[in-house]
């Protein structure tokens, strides 16, 4: 058993690969095998001469491994909230029942000692949405944790807004910059981005502010269909980030750039509501490999309109499942190495930092017309 028993199997070369699939191809030009999805074109066969010549460590193990698993990401319960006292029971039970993380969209600030009430801060995270009255919403949450002598370092999450970003006074608490929905994978990455520069650009005149601002925004890509591609793409947004950083004069550490991922929301009508299930399950599974911090997956009210709670619990044991059942938490990063994965990676890397540039070029997201994004678009 000293020798390793590969030794007796030669190794192909790519060369022979691509003869053989020529060979089966019977004349049929091996081109033709090419694909393009997204913006993102791709081959037939991948071997280690498509691996780009530098494959950065997108992960770096949990420091408390031993009790969350080598891979960590927050599992958020999406809540809707009408009641503070509603939304407050539906929140201790999502956190009582595998969720570590509680989404509230809210329309008005909320009394937080009732919506939180028995929520322990240190022990889970918190989003919070509102359309208007960001400021007023944050300033009295930072109320309540101070009031409440809670460790505002212990405190994490994120708010979402549609007015303009801000700092919190919580060094661990986001500001949620969303993609838009784009059938272009280069073009998404690109556009956010753009957000991003112009979020930094009108918010900071210093480095130090500059670094500041990047550790407390929690950037948010929407899942789509295509498995390996957004895989791919959840990894080449952290490498783009980190790049982006480093063009503002600073080298920012991957594990500090927060990323977390949407599943979508289907309100067409099924005659299998299980195909919604299986989407929603494929998409978070591949946010989780591609390195994902956050998944929110949105509850299924509409598959079972008269039992709502089930259709929030379900959406919630996603995540679970996947961790508890399908152990990702026990890889660091499964898809590395892969010369497919790896490959896509810096395909969309290249090309996204590509728009971006001609994105900056004509002045910025802001001097963008409909028609110049459709442009970059092709």
């Amino acid at each position: 058993m000293e020798q390793g028993l590969f030794d007796d199997f030669k190794k192909p070369e790519p060369k022979a690969w691509r003869n053989q699939i020529i060979k089966e191809l019977k004349g049929k030009p091996i081109e033709e095998l090419n694909w393009k999805i997204a913006g993102v074109e791709g081959k037939p066969f991948y071997t280690e001469e498509d691996l780009p010549s530098s494959l950065p460590q997108l992960q770096i193990p949990n420091h408390q491994a031993e009790a969350l698993g080598i891979r960590n990401w927050v599992n958020y319960q999406v809540i809707q909230v009408y009641s503070e006292k509603e939304a407050n029971e539906k929140a201790l039970l999502a956190l009582n029942s595998g969720a570590t993380g509680i989404f509230f969209h809210l329309k008005s600030v909320p009394n937080f000692d009732l919506l939180l009430k028995d929520v322990l801060l240190n022990f889970c995270h918190i989003g919070l949405e509102i359309g208007n009255g960001a400021e007023s919403l944050m300033n009295s949450f930072e109320a309540y944790v101070k009031a409440n002598e809670v460790d505002k370092n212990e405190v994490r999450g994120f708010i979402r807004s549609n007015e303009s970003p801000f700092l919190s006074k919580l060094p661990n608490f986001r500001f949620f910059i969303s993609e838009e929905k784009n059938e272009n994978a280069n073009l998404g990455l690109a556009l956010l981005l753009a957000k991003t520069i112009d979020v930094i650009d009108t918010n900071t005149t210093t480095t130090e502010e500059v670094q500041a601002w990047f550790k407390q925004l929690q950037f948010n890509l929407n899942v789509g269909e295509s498995y390996f591609l957004e895989i791919a793409r959840h990894r080449a947004f952290r490498i783009l980030v980190a790049q982006l950083a480093n063009s503002y004069g600073f080298q920012l550490a991957l594990n500090v750039i927060q990323i977390s991922s949407s599943s979508g929301q289907w309100n067409e009508p099924t005659k299998d509501e299980y195909n919604y299930l299986l989407r929603a399950t494929t998409e978070a599974m591949t946010a989780i490999i591609g390195g994902t911090d956050a998944v929110i997956v949105q509850p299924f009210h509409h598959l079972f309109p008269k039992n709502p709670a089930q259709g929030e619990r379900i959406a919630r044991n996603i995540s679970t499942i996947l961790k508890d059942e399908s152990y990702l938490d026990k890889t660091l990063d499964p898809s590395a190495g892969s010369y497919y994965i790896e490959s896509l990676t810096a395909q969309l890397v290249e090309k996204s930092w590509a728009i971006l540039q001609q994105i900056e070029a004509k002045g910025g997201l802001n001097n963008l017309s409909e028609n110049d994004i459709n442009a970059l678009a092709l």
